[in-house]
């Protein structure tokens, strides 16, 4: 019979930690700014090709998204969640010239029109109009999303 180890009191608090306590999440972006039921965020801070990310914070959730420029100089809104990967509350980073979700890694390019669905990882859409120089998103839409965050 093989003698019995003693159990390694570190061992036993990394354990600890990585089950209970350092569980991953989304960071907080700048918080745009609000007014009349919608979110508004200059346009001249956003149409620049890159992507901008912004948190909301809507009963007690913070709700991360980011507004985008493709190849055609056109807008376009989506949640910093996947119908996939949401519930890993990671999100995507912005990455070179794409987006990549931190929990699959799949990547999708900034300069593409529509991001093509490959399996179910894909930011989700986020309505928005551009009016009076600002990307508009209702502040009730937001709110409906925040069950993925």
């Amino acid at each position: 019979m093989a003698p019995k180890r003693p159990v390694s009191w570190l061992a036993l608090l990394l354990a600890a930690s990585v089950a209970f306590g350092c569980g991953a999440r989304a960071p907080e972006y700048p918080r745009p700014r609000e007014e009349g039921g919608a979110v508004l965020i200059p346009l001249r801070e956003v149409a620049d090709g890159g992507a901008h990310f912004f948190t909301v914070e809507r009963g007690g959730k913070k709700i991360n998204f980011f507004v985008r420029t493709d190849g055609k100089g056109r807008l376009h809104a989506s949640l910093d969640a996947c119908y996939a990967c949401y519930r890993y509350r990671l999100g995507y980073r912005y990455e070179g010239d794409a987006v990549v979700c931190n929990a699959c890694r799949m990547s999708f390019r900034l300069e593409e029109e529509t991001w093509d669905y490959i399996g179910p990882c894909a930011p989700i859409p986020l309505p928005h109009k551009e009016r009076d120089g600002f990307v508009w998103i209702s502040s009730s839409r937001l709110e409906k999303c925040d069950r993925y965050f």
